[in-house]
């Protein structure tokens, strides 16, 4: 995981509610935080499709930033990793990191598709 698969996740989350607000809106969002101008018409389809991956990311690095603060001594017995807090959140952890990381992977060709750039310069693609 890169600085840019993070801004790529933040572009994911915001290009739907850009349209919303128009192409100078749009436009504004993707030089910011991938570079790049935004592409027209069927770029609209790559927004829903990465909408939710990028609501997924963000909503499992919440989670698990703020996982001890829902603990109780009843969720203790039920919970994978536990029955103490640590053990809990490792496990937690890791399956998240791994659900990030296939999410992140995901949004790469998704934001792609909304861009005027044939290949990001991250990609492991160029040379």
């Amino acid at each position: 995981m890169t600085t840019s698969d993070w801004k790529r996740t933040i572009y994911a989350a915001l290009a739907l509610p850009a349209y919303l607000a128009g192409p100078a809106v749009r436009r504004r969002l993707a030089r910011r935080w991938v570079g790049a101008e935004p592409r027209g018409g069927r770029a609209l389809a790559g927004a829903f499709a990465a909408f939710p991956v990028a609501l997924l990311v963000w909503y499992l690095v919440g989670r698990i930033a703020t996982f001890g603060f829902f603990w109780t001594a009843d969720d203790a017995a039920g919970s994978w990793g536990g029955p103490s807090l640590i053990g809990a959140w490792t496990v937690h952890f890791f399956v998240a990191l791994g659900m990030t990381v296939a999410a992140m992977w995901l949004l790469r060709p998704l934001v792609r598709w909304q861009l005027r750039v044939p290949e990001p310069a991250d990609s492991s693609h160029s040379q």
